[in-house]
């Protein structure tokens, strides 16, 4: 039986699968270990290509978990945040009529999510992965909770989320491979919406743009519900390759993106002039930018935030290129770290290790998910007690019948009994008079002898 309750949280990257193990404490939440691994050539855009590469650097990753952790504690489950190409949302609908005013109560609304469960007609080679409610329709009025309100016909709306089959097959088989299972699934661009999206954002309108590797994220928000769910298959790795295309090494290219970005003032000796890395920046990030809005504006809902993350977001001056791009909205960029959490002393972490998706996921979790062997008592302190486990089986309690104590013990009591002419030779030590010492002596041997005739 667990002693602690072991929360192992797994995020699966486009360019890193990365990992962490958190304790929730009354303080908040504790990191363990964390660690992540490459997988940029056998992930693609947020999808396992190659399930026995990503296997085994799950089987690496958990391995380097566990040497954060106590030696008798090993991870069995996991959490695991997944997105990726394909994903996206479709609405549904379900009509109640009643031949009579009929309160709404929670066992309609229940029968009636089985049967969008059941009509909803899934596309071919898709999976749902998740159902989220909309509002209901009733009495002529959209309603967030519609329980309690009387009413002949109701219309419940979902939220469908979809994703390729075949993806999560492979993302599944690959944790099998490592042979961790996996307690729950979340899909991490709406974790990272319950964290850095506030309720008054959502409710008013607004869009969380996660522009990572190989993929752009976009969620929209109104009313506190998700409208819509997109993955732009561009991500800020383009700007890199078209950084390759100048005769540039990709490690220097990546490093030119990052370090010298958009608008540099840095005047350096790089093989490639700042105006042409301008140029090239500002050419696909705004390709990225105008297809954000596209699914904005196909969303129908009044969106005035957009919030942008991941590590696209982070390019040097990016934001100026952002307002370039979209003039109309209220552009705000995600802080490093807008959650706390306690970090455990002998674990050190780099700046925004700790994602909102690994954090949503650790927040999240429920079930243990490490096996904490109890270690058996040292030998030592068995060995004091009860004698050194190796040797036959009670030694000690044959031994002391065999001695031979007790008998002589015994005869030890008898002279005891019979100390007479001792405390004579005592009381001689007093000078008496030598008539009343005589006295005594014949006293004395007159009895034994007439004990001695009895007998």
């Amino acid at each position: 039986m667990a002693i602690n309750n072991y929360i192992v949280a797994i995020e699966i990257g486009s360019s890193k699968i990365s990992g962490a193990v958190g304790l929730q404490t009354y303080s908040g939440i504790k990191i363990l270990a964390y660690a992540n691994e490459s997988v940029s050539s056998f992930v693609s855009k947020g999808v396992v290509r190659n399930v026995d590469e990503t296997g085994k650097s799950l089987n690496s990753l958990i391995n380097r978990l566990e040497s954060s952790l106590d030696e008798n504690v090993t991870i069995d489950k996991a959490y695991v945040a997944f997105g990726g190409l394909s994903m996206h949302t479709r609405r549904s609908s379900v009509v109640s009529e009643f031949s009579e005013y009929t309160k709404i109560t929670q066992d309609i609304i229940d029968k009636m999510s089985l049967e969008n469960d059941r009509l909803f007609s899934v596309p071919a080679g898709y999976q749902r992965v998740q159902v989220l409610p909309l509002e209901c329709r009733l009495n002529g009025d959209s309603s967030l909770s519609p329980m309690g309100t009387p009413t002949r016909r109701i219309e419940c709306n979902y939220q469908n989320i979809l994703l390729r089959e075949q993806y999560m097959k492979q993302l599944e088989e690959s944790f099998a491979i490592s042979k961790i299972k996996i307690v729950d699934s979340f899909n991490a661009i709406i974790l990272e919406a319950g964290i850095l999206l506030s309720d008054e954002e959502r409710s008013s309108g607004a869009a969380l743009v996660n522009i990572g590797a190989e993929t752009t994220t976009v969620a929209i928000y109104s009313g506190k519900l998700l409208r819509k769910l997109a993955v732009i298959p561009l991500g800020s790795n383009n700007v890199t390759r078209d950084l390759c295309a100048e005769q540039i090494p990709y490690k220097e290219a990546e490093q030119m993106k990052i370090f010298k970005g958009y608008h540099s003032t840095d005047d350096d000796n790089s093989a490639i002039a700042t105006e042409l890395v301008d140029q090239i920046i500002a050419a696909r990030m705004s390709e990225i930018l105008l297809n954000v809005k596209h699914q904005i504006e196909e969303a129908e809902t009044k969106v005035t935030n957009i919030l942008f993350t991941g590590g696209g977001s982070k390019l040097k001056n990016i934001d100026s290129l952002i307002e370039e791009c979209l003039p109309n909205f209220k552009i705000k960029m995600a802080d490093e770290e807008p959650y706390s959490y306690i970090c455990d002393d002998k674990l050190s972490l780099a700046k925004g290790a700790i994602t909102p998706t690994l954090y949503g996921l650790l927040e999240n979790g429920k079930e243990n998910c490490c096996n904490e062997a109890v270690s058996p008592a040292p030998p030592q302190y068995q060995s004091d007690l009860f004698g050194p486990i190796e040797t036959p089986a009670a030694p000690a309690p044959e031994e002391e019948p065999e001695k031979p104590a007790e008998k002589p013990k015994e005869a030890e009591k008898e002279p005891i009994k019979e100390p007479v002419k001792p405390p004579k030779k005592k009381t001689s030590k007093l000078k008496l008079p030598n008539w009343f010492t005589e006295f005594i002596d014949n006293a004395t041997n007159d009895e034994e002898d007439q004990v001695t005739d009895r007998d």
